[in-house]
C-alpha cells in the first residue's frame, strides 16, 4: 500500500548509502553493465541492488561486481561507503584513478579492482586500510608507492601488483610488502618471503 511517493522521504527507502551508490552507478556507466538488476530502482531497497549485500542495519558491507562490464570510473562515493568490508571490481574497463577516499573504509577487507584500466598514483589513504587480507591491484597503470600494510593470514595471492619487470614505465610500481608482482605480459611471480611476513598461511 503506498500512498503517494513519499518513498523519497523515507529512509528506510531511501537512506543516504542509497544516493552514494546512484553516485557509483552513474559515474561506473551502470546503464552499459551486463547485471544491474533492481539498480536505482525507485520502489526497492538498494540492499536488493544486484551485486550489494547489507549488514542488518541496512549498511552496504560488500560490492561485488567484477566482471561486469563497468566503465567510466570509480565514484569518489565509494569513500563514504564506510561499512564496506568487500570491493571487488575486476576485470571491467574502468578508467581514471583510484579515489582517494577510499582510505576511509577503514573496514575493508578485501580490496580486488584488477585487470582494469585504472591510471594515476596510488593513494596515501591505502596506508589507512588496516583489516585488509586481500588487495589486488594488478593488470592496470598506476605508479608510485604502495604503503606497507600489514596483512592478516596472507598467503602468496593476498597482494598482487604491477611491481615486476618489464614495466610500462621506466621504474615498476614500487611494493615493499607485495607477496606477488605482475609484469607487463601479465606473468606474475611469488616474491622472496620477508621477514616482515612471517610465514605464508598454508
Amino acid at each position: 500500500n503506498v500512498s503517494g511517493f513519499d518513498l523519497f522521504h523515507d529512509p528506510s527507502w531511501c537512506p543516504p548509502e542509497r544516493n552514494l551508490l546512484r553516485e557509483f552507478y552513474r559515474d561506473a556507466k551502470g546503464q552499459e553493465w551486463t547485471n544491474s538488476t533492481g539498480w536505482v530502482d525507485k520502489f526497492n531497497s538498494h540492499c536488493e541492488w544486484h551485486g550489494i549485500e547489507c549488514n542488518e542495519e541496512g549498511q552496504v558491507v560488500n560490492l561485488t561486481l567484477g566482471n561486469g562490464g563497468l566503465s567510466g570510473r570509480i565514484s569518489d562515493a565509494i569513500g563514504n561507503l564506510t561499512s564496506l568490508q568487500r570491493v571487488d571490481l575486476h576485470d571491467s574497463d574502468l578508467k581514471g584513478s583510484i579515489p582517494s577516499k577510499i582510505g576511509n573504509l577503514l573496514n575493508l577487507s578485501s580490496l580486488i579492482i584488477s585487470y582494469n584500466e585504472i591510471t594515476g598514483m596510488i593513494p596515501d589513504g591505502l596506508a589507512n586500510l588496516s583489516q585488509l587480507e586481500i588487495l589486488h591491484l594488478h593488470g592496470n597503470r598506476l605508479q608510485g608507492t604502495v604503503p606497507r600494510l600489514t596483512f592478516k593470514g596472507q598467503t602468496k595471492s593476498s597482494f598482487i601488483a604491477d611491481c615486476g619487470s618489464p614495466s610500462e614505465f621506466d621504474t615498476p610500481l614500487d611494493c615493499p610488502n607485495c607477496t606477488m608482482c605482475c609484469n607487463l605480459q601479465q606473468e606474475c611471480d611469488a616474491r622472496e618471503l620477508q621477514t616482515n611476513f612471517g610465514k605464508w598461511a598454508s
